[in-house]
C-alpha cells in the first residue's frame, strides 16, 4: 500500500537522496549505516517517512554535512506551513555568521515574541487555523534561539514608528519592548532606532546577511515575500545605505531611554 507523500519533506528528502548519489551509496548501503532497511531510506528519500533524530545524526557523520543537514531537519520540522519565502531567509540563517536588519514597519521576525508575532499571523491570514497560527509562530520564535547558539553577531536598525506601532494591544507591544529591551542588556543583539525627525530609510525592509569571509547575500522583503540577491553592486549598496542608517539612528543608550518613554506612554 503506497503512503502519502509529506510535502514539506520532500525538499529534505531530495537532499539525502543528492548527498547519497554523491557518494556512490545504495538505499542498502546507507540503511546498513543507519540501523534501518534500505526500504525506509527510500521512503525518507520520498518524503512518504520522516527521519527520527538519530537517524539524521548518522547521515550528518556519513555525509560530512558539518550541521548543515541537521539544521535542515529542525528548520522542516519546524516549518509547518512557513510560506516559501521564509524558508528562503531561513536557508541563510543557517549559513550566517553576521545578520544587520533594517526594519521600516514592524520588529523584525528574529526579535518577535510569541503574541506579537501571532497577532501579525493572524492579522496577515485570518484563513488559517488555529493548527496553522501556531506552526508559523513557533517556527518565527525559535530562530534567534538558534543564532544564539551559533554566536551569529546580529545588529538591526527600525524607524522608531516600529517601537509605537500597536500590534495586538497595548499589552502585546509593552511585552515586545520588554523583550527587545532585555536582548539589548544582554548584549544578545545590536539596536538602533532611526528618530521621527531623523532620515528614516525610505526604502522597503532589508536584511545582509554574511556567509563567510568577503561574502554577503542580501535578502529583500516585499509585500509577496521576498528573495534572495547575490549580486556584488547591490550588495554593496545596501551595505552602504545600512552604515547611513546606523549614523543617523540614535545610540544604544538613547535607544534604550526612547523604549522607556513609549513604555511610559502605554502605561498612562
Amino acid at each position: 500500500m503506497s503512503q502519502e507523500v509529506q510535502k514539506k519533506w520532500v525538499p529534505f528528502g531530495k537532499t539525502v537522496r543528492k548527498l547519497r548519489v554523491e557518494q556512490g551509496l545504495s538505499l542498502a548501503e546507507v540503511g546498513a549505516r543507519l540501523g534501518v532497511t534500505g526500504s525506509m531510506v527510500g521512503s525518507i528519500e520520498r518524503a512518504t517517512r520522516v527521519a527520527k533524530r538519530q537517524h539524521v545524526d548518522k547521515l550528518e557523520a556519513l555525509f560530512a554535512t558539518n550541521g548543515d543537514l541537521l539544521s535542515f531537519w529542525k528548520d522542516t520540522r519546524l516549518e509547518g506551513t512557513v510560506p516559501e519565502q521564509l524558508r528562503s531567509a531561513l536557508s541563510l540563517e543557517r549559513r550566517a555568521t553576521q545578520i544587520r536588519e533594517y526594519q521600516s514597519i514592524i520588529f523584525p521576525g528574529l526579535l518577535q515574541t510569541t503574541a506579537y508575532a501571532r497577532a501579525l499571523v493572524t492579522a496577515r491570514t485570518p484563513e488559517s487555523s488555529d493548527d496553522q497560527v501556531d506552526e508559523i509562530v513557533r517556527a518565527r520564535v525559535v530562530r534567534l534561539d538558534a543564532l544564539k547558539e551559533r554566536s551569529v553577531k546580529l545588529w538591526f536598525v527600525v524607524d522608531d514608528v516600529v517601537l509605537r506601532r500597536p500590534v495586538g494591544s497595548s499589552e502585546v507591544l509593552t511585552e515586545q519592548l520588554d523583550w527587545v529591551t532585555k536582548l539589548i542588556n544582554t548584549g544578545t543583539i545590536r539596536f538602533q532606532a532611526i528618530p521621527l525627525e531623523g532620515a528614516p530609510g525610505l526604502c522597503a525592509p532589508f536584511r545582509l546577511v554574511s556567509l563567510a569571509p568577503r561574502r554577503m547575500a542580501l535578502y529583500l522583503e516585499h509585500a509577496m515575500g521576498g528573495e534572495i540577491v547575490e549580486s556584488q553592486e547591490t550588495v554593496e549598496g545596501a551595505h552602504d545605505l545600512f552604515s547611513a542608517m546606523q549614523s543617523e539612528a540614535l545610540s544604544t543608550r538613547s535607544t534604550l531611554e526612547l523604549i522607556s518613554q513609549i513604555k511610559e506612554q502605554l502605561a498612562a
